[in-house]
């Protein structure tokens, strides 16, 4: 009887064996990898859904819309910032001129020798950017001063949104 006792017990490893090597293996894995977050910025169209751009952003996370107004042909920007709850916050808006729709109280405003009229210190948050998208009207979005898409690249009179989240990435140490 001694004997079959003894042969049962080489046959496999127990549960608990198992057990203590998978919380070895994810201990491992933990030291290996680590999660990071990380702002991906993504534009994509209102009713479908279909997403046209889709980027990580890296700090200090400004976004730059630049702009040729549609009636006035004046050039316009927006710079937005990206705050610690992934909202969009306007802080300055630059105009070579006042024209339709063109705003006229937001924020600080001054005029620079070149006359370009500059609203600074706005802070108004937006959770997202929506708009019709023009291929002649937006020449381009940037992030940090680095082109990452022009408006004639993406589709012209659609209804666009441009927001920001956090995901979480894997990376290794």
């Amino acid at each position: 009887m001694r004997g079959d006792k003894k042969e049962k017990k080489r046959r496999g490893a127990s549960p608990f064996k198992l057990f203590i090597v998978f919380i070895v293996l994810i201990f491992v894995l933990l030291l290996i990898l680590k999660p990071v977050y990380v702002k991906v910025l993504t534009i994509k169209n209102q009713k479908t859904g279909e997403i046209y751009l889709s980027e990580i952003v890296e700090f200090p996370y400004r976004i730059t819309y630049g702009w040729i107004h549609s009636f006035e042909h004046i050039p316009w920007t927006e710079d937005y910032i990206i705050n610690d709850a992934n909202k969009l916050l306007l802080k300055r808006i630059t105009v070579a001129g006042f024209g339709a729709g063109i705003p006229n109280n937001k924020g600080v405003v001054t005029i620079d020798d070149n006359g370009i009229i500059i609203m600074d210190r706005i802070n108004e948050e937006f959770s997202s950017i929506v708009w019709i998208n023009s291929k002649s009207a937006l020449e381009y979005i940037s992030v940090n001063d680095e082109v990452m898409v022009r408006g004639s690249e993406l589709p012209h009179h659609e209804f666009l949104e441009l927001n920001v989240k956090e995901r979480v990435k894997l990376w290794m140490k």
